[in-house]
């Protein structure tokens, strides 16, 4: 398996990379040192130290940079990316041209100025993000540890400094400097704990452990050079994968640590960016430094995503370009016709040549010319503008109240401030279920043993008043009286046997009829794990019930939760655990009397409350009980011996123990998923009688339809000759690592699966994973908005589908389809059977559920066009993938991305939603108790999955407007003084002479029409959010694309050369005949073109604010003091020939008079557009605006946009596209689509309800 990763990993690294071409290359070589698939680390061998051959191996050194650039290639490297761009490099472009001599009029600072304030922007913006990430590097790097020296002293040394095979020493609540190989620590038996919040998120401790060999070596031992060395795998981006052996080599002192081959796992393993607590110190030999430690190659650097926005504009650039051709083309044919024909009788253009070559001459420099001119039809601004706006748009997620959560005290947060309007845009929404749609709480709430069922009752389902102080209840009197049909075995006596003491041992039993009081039982652990603590299951552990004491008994050994001392409950211990399933099954054990109290190496100690020897001195270190405490418990102390523990993973499914009894028994105890341990379990009818299976799967089929997390319990007994031999040979592929032929990880497998067979089925755990806070609401908005919900998780089909129908995702009354066949023919035909029942069925939504191998079948090449008809089928409402892996959830979202062509987002909490989460369009990452693994790689984090209706439905819609209008303007305003351009080609005999001065086109876009649509595109609303919320179908424009497409963007392009025409003609030829003067009409112009840019601007806005309102006036003001200014001695050394011109301008009152028609014909064309559309076919975004002033209106809108009618054609379908009047009330009978009647299909095809 490891070397099917590892070469996975190097095949899609290389299909990745761009630079596969340059591997032969020093610098793309592999890890220097790393020559074969494992590195050699020898201690206090570094690589600088020069001690001969032990530092053969060069490594890199501990230095850490994350920055993208240095000071030496900044301006090089981020000019190479900037002009990646088509928009800069067309600008870069025009600018050398209008360097040539001779072939523009325009001054090269005029095309330069706009390019290089572009890239002064975006490159200033790229280095203050780039300085900060240098500022973290440097805090990092020039920290201190303590190496341990050749004599056995410390010396402080910086973390750029540490080397591979240095042994460094770090103390409590610091920060490990690199990856390590835990050797010892303050504890005797060398544990640690470490908390790994930075890596992952998760901030309960995680117990690590040193090779015993180790632990009691003195400094002085571990200082020797080479003295141990490290043979473990190269570096790699797997957290919680760690191989490798430790060895020891022979020393001439005998003691600790005199030779021998240890074998290293996870738990040896300690991070850099993890923290050290609740431990003095420990000491670790350094096995991976700088960027291959495993979180530097975890870092992913900043991914591009580009929006949709933005994919359509850069089509429709293209087509400009392709018209701007074609409009330069014809100038350069008109002015090569001028040159020859018409030219040489106008003596003041002192023509001496007009033959045909000098024509084609002339007309070739005026085609670079006209090129130049033409330019300010592609916006060059535009790009700066939409990088602030986002900017700007981010930061309105980054403090929005509404997405503060109070648990853990932070705000949504936007990662990519690129992808803002794609928030507004998205069609399916691919969501994992638990930590996503559920809290990821964990509580164990009801239990099947032997059959039978325990915590189904509201005393036992429930925790009582009882549980609060248990010592202040009396407790029940006992006597050792056994009932009369007592199923008690003799054997249980012996089994758990502990030394005699003044009192003499007694099994606890109760009188006949008689239920055990929980008050006689302390409980360890955080009552908020368990919801179920039953009397009828304590009363049948203190009556010799066999299997209900096994069933107890393996929940409280099998796991790898650790102990600490509860701060506020003296003498109690609360239960820390990488997983909460497991805190959950150990803390409902505890609540029944059998409490894991401590572990010690391969030792745990647990509380029996069926063994009474009057004990009552705890074993855990320092915890005692209250002086005069109450002793009304029971139970005593047994201590079991842990010989192997497997751990859990995503392959195996399940996790086993091999314990040793008291009694000197050995079993092996197993937990795991259903369908697994079902294939494991023997099929003897003794053990596992059939009425027993039958049961199980009953209880199993009732958790999951109740939303419960099931597991199975079994467990095997094993003879001292079986574990042995299976212990010899597990040890020896322990130790295989480094091998050849051998995989380590393959082989332990392959052993522990063979002592994992012939289960005795103890139980069944039902453990409740709540939904979050306001999920239905979520879903339900999300769903009137018009969005597609899929549901990928890795949970059971049962569950997931019951969660999906309690958080109202499912309808009670949807037709649910099953796809279940798992090979490729049978599959197809199952999909074609449910094509036919949708098309044929009467029920008006459905739902599509597939697991994860049924999905292998239906997604190959022969299926994938059927699997895709039946899931983008209208009535497919829904669809649940269940048993999914993180690659099949990443293959999903990037096939319908490609078969679809649909928008999409992803949004997980846990590390195996982030392949899913960067394959979506727009990735969500929720920061749950999972991890951060899944908020480090999206788009955008949040704490809660609620918040997403106000990230999409209020973000999303809002910057979708904005955005939309603001290209939109900034094409307009551009187009119509392009216009002015090509008018102006008839009037200067189709030469390349400027119709405006170069500074006043220059600061047209980045002066006098830039700060109102900046203000606009921040802070402008269509609806005040709660109008967004109550009304969801507002989303529904930027789903469909309706705002910015090919028809609005050439409806407002061809809205702008009508403008530009019409101040053309009226400006021009009212100014002209005035003053027969070229530049007084071209000042009057450009001060229309200003004055009705600005007043388009004021029309397209939604919400006046004061700072709004006021900066439009201030511009146009400041714009005609600037003009003012420019055309008098201020500017006349740059522009002479504008010397008083705007004086004989705003002299006339003609002027005044075209400025105030122009602006009063583009403010009445739109204000009668809008009330011709509002009176005739409004939209849903009129009716809601209405609605403001107007209660009732506003309520039949909401009762309206509520009914859904089961015909055709009706008024839901027409507000659905937006283009429906209010209807009057009416009594007519509506169907909701949650209440159609369930229609039993046959199963054969596939289809269920």
């Amino acid at each position: 398996m490891e070397a099917e990763a590892r070469e996975t990993e190097s095949v899609v690294a290389e299909e990745e990379s761009p630079w596969v071409c340059l591997k032969c290359l020093p610098c793309f070589g592999v890890y220097a040192g790393d020559v074969s698939d494992q590195r050699t680390v020898i201690s206090n061998a570094p690589f600088g130290d020069g001690t001969g051959d032990l530092a053969e191996h060069e490594f890199v050194d501990n230095y850490v940079s994350t920055t993208r650039y240095t000071w030496w290639n900044f301006i090089f490297k981020n000019l190479y990316e900037q002009f990646q761009k088509a928009a800069n490099f067309y600008f870069l472009v025009m600018a050398v041209i209008t360097s040539i001599p001779g072939v523009s009029t325009i001054p090269v600072w005029a095309t330069v100025t706009p390019l290089g304030f572009v890239l002064a922007v975006t490159a200033i913006k790229d280095g203050v993000d780039d300085y900060k990430r240098y500022k973290n590097d440097r805090e990092l790097n020039h920290r201190e540890v303590e190496v341990l020296t050749l004599e056995g002293g410390h010396r402080p040394t910086k973390w750029q400094n540490v080397q591979v095979g240095h042994i460094v020493r770090v103390q409590q609540d610091e920060v490990f400097p690199a990856d390590l190989v835990i050797l010892s620590s303050s504890v005797p038996n060398g544990e640690c704990s470490i908390q790994t919040a930075t890596l992952d998120g998760e901030t309960n401790l995680k117990p690590r452990q040193a090779v015993k060999e180790t632990v009691s070596m003195s400094p002085e031992q571990l200082a020797k050079i080479g003295g141990l060395q490290c043979v473990c795998e190269r570096p790699n981006t797997t957290l919680y994968k760690f191989n490798g052996n430790l060895i020891l080599q022979n020393r001439e002192e005998k003691g600790p640590g005199t030779g021998g081959r240890f074998s290293l796992n996870p738990s040896h393993m300690l991070l850099r960016g993890a923290l050290l607590k609740e431990t003095a110190w420990v000491y670790g030999l350094v096995v991976y430094t700088g960027n291959q430690t495993k979180i530097m190659l975890n870092n992913d650097p900043p991914r591009f995503k580009r929006s949709h926005v933005d994919q359509v504009m850069n089509k429709q650039l293209f087509i400009i370009f392709g018209l701007q051709f074609c409009i330069v083309f014809t100038a350069t044919v008109l002015s090569g016709w001028f040159y020859t024909n018409v030219a040489p009788d106008h003596w003041y253009l002192s023509v001496n040549d007009s033959s045909n070559s000098a024509g084609a001459s002339v007309a070739l420099r005026d085609f670079f010319a006209f090129y130049v001119l033409l330019s300010v039809m592609v916006p060059i601004s535009l790009y700066v503008s939409m990088e602030l706006v986002r900017v700007g748009q981010a930061i309105l997620v980054n403090v929005d109240g509404r997405m503060y959560d109070p648990e853990d005290g932070k705000f949504g947060t936007a990662k990519s401030s690129t992808l803002s309007e794609e928030l507004g845009q998205i069609q399916y929404i691919f969501s994992d279920k638990t930590g996503t749609l559920t809290s990821n709480q964990m509580a164990f709430q009801k239990c099947s043993i032997n059959g039978k069922l325990y915590g189904d009752t509201p005393t036992g389902g429930k925790n009582g008043e009882d549980e609060k102080d248990p010592d202040a209840v009396s407790n029940n009197k006992n006597s050792d009286e056994k009932r009369p049909n007592d199923t008690s075995d003799p054997t249980d006596k012996l089994l758990l046997q502990q030394p005699p003491s003044n009192n003499s041992d007694s099994e606890q039993t109760l009188p006949a009829g008689a239920v055990a009081d929980l008050a006689t039982v302390e409980i360890d652990g955080d009552p908020k794990f368990c919801n179920m603590r039953d009397p009828v299951l304590l009363s049948a552990l203190l009556n010799g019930d066999r299997k209900a004491r096994d069933y107890v008994l393996a929940l409280a050994l099998c796991h790898t939760v650790s102990v600490r001392r509860d701060p506020e409950r003296e003498g109690k211990v609360l239960y820390n655990g990488e997983s909460t399933d497991e805190v959950a099954l150990v803390t409902m054990a505890s609540f029944h009397g059998v409490r894991f109290i401590s572990r010690r190496r391969k030792e745990v100690t647990i509380v029996v409350p069926w063994m009474h020897d009057g004990k009552r001195i705890s074993p855990l270190e320092g915890v005692t009980r209250k002086p005069g405490a109450r002793r009304n418990t029971i139970g005593t102390y047994v201590t079991f011996e842990i010989l192997h523990v497997i751990a859990f993973s995503s392959d195996r499914k399940r996790m086993s123990v091999i314990v040793k009894f008291p009694d000197g028994s050995i079993r092996v105890i197993t937990k795991g998923a259903d369908n697994v341990m079902k294939k494991l379990a023997l099929t003897d009818s003794k053990d596992n009688p059939p009425q027993l299976l039958k049961s199980i799967d009953e209880h199993l089929f009732q958790f999951s339809r109740e939303g419960l997390r099931v597991m199975l319990v079994g467990q095997r007994e094993l003879t001292a000759g079986e574990y042995k031999e299976w212990a010899t040979r597990y040890q020896a592929a322990s130790e295989s690592f480094g091998q050849k032929g051998q995989n380590r990880g393959d082989a332990m497998a392959t052993i522990a699966a063979e002592v994992e067979q012939k289960l005795k089925i103890l139980g069944v755990t039902a453990i409740e994973d709540k939904l979050q806070v306001g999920v239905p609401r979520t879903l339900k908005l999300l769903k009137a908005a018009g969005i597609k919900i899929w549901v990928l998780t890795g949970d059971k089909q049962n569950t997931a589908v019951n969660i999906g129908k309690s958080c109202g995702l499912i309808g009670w009354g949807y037709q649910l389809c099953y796809i279940r066949q798992t090979k490729a023919k049978g599959c197809e035909g199952e999909m074609k059977a449910i094509l036919e029942s949708l098309h044929g069925g009467s029920a008006s939504a459905a739902a599509l559920m597939v697991t994860g191998d049924s999905l292998k079948a239906a997604i190959c090449k022969r299926n994938r066009d059927t699997l895709f008809a039946v899931m983008s089928h209208p009535k497919v409402r829904v669809v649940v993938a269940s048993r999914m892996s993180p690659r099949q959830k990443a293959e999903i979202v990037s096939l319908v991305k490609e078969k679809l062509d649909v928008v999409t987002l992803a949004i997980g909490d846990g590390a195996n939603d982030v392949s899913m989460i960067r394959a979506a369009h727009v990735g969500v990452g929720i920061r749950g108790r999972e991890g951060m693994q899944a908020a480090n790689a999206s788009d955008f984090a949040v704490s809660k999955f609620m918040f997403l209706t106000q990230l999409l439905l209020v973000h999303g819609t809002l910057s979708y407007y904005r955005n939309s209008t603001l290209i939109l303007y900034f094409f307009y305003k551009n187009v119509m003084i392009a216009v002015q351009q090509v008018f102006f080609l008839f009037h200067a005999g189709y030469s390349s002479e400027e119709v405006f001065d170069g500074y006043m086109l220059n600061t047209f876009n980045l002066c006098w029409t830039a700060l109102p649509i900046l203000l606009f595109s921040v802070f402008d609303r269509v609806a005040n959010v709660d109008e967004l919320l109550e009304f969801p179908q507002l989303y529904l424009p930027g789903l469909r694309g309706d705002l910015f497409n090919y028809r609005t963007f050439w409806i407002s392009f061809f809205e702008a050369v009508f403008h530009g025409s019409i101040v053309w003609l009226v400006t021009w030829f009212t100014i002209h005949d005035i003053f027969d003067s070229y530049w007084a009409c071209s000042v009057a112009t450009y001060s229309v073109v200003v004055l009705v840019a600005n007043t388009k601007m004021a029309m397209i806005t939604n919400s006046w604010f004061w700072f709004n309102a006021l900066i439009i006036i201030l511009t146009v003001l400041v714009y005609f003091g600037f003009i003012y200014l420019y055309c008098g001695q201020i500017g006349f050394s740059f522009s002479p020939w504008l010397f008083g011109v705007i004086q004989q301008v705003m002299a006339q009152p003609m002027f005044y008079l075209a400025a105030f028609f122009l602006c009063m014909g583009v403010f009445l064309q739109d204000f009668v557009w809008a009330y011709i559309k509002r009176l005739t076919r409004p939209d849903l975004l009129m009716l809601v605006q209405e609605s403001r002033v107007d209660p009732i209106l506003k309520q039949e809108l909401s009762s309206a946009l509520r009914e859904r009618h089961a015909h055709k054609g009706s008024t839901w379908n027409e507000m659905e596209t937006g283009t429906a009047r209010v209807p009057k009330r009416r009594k007519t009978k509506y169907v909701d689509d949650d209440d159609v009647e369930e229609k039993e299909i046959p199963t054969s095809n596939g289809v269920n309800s």
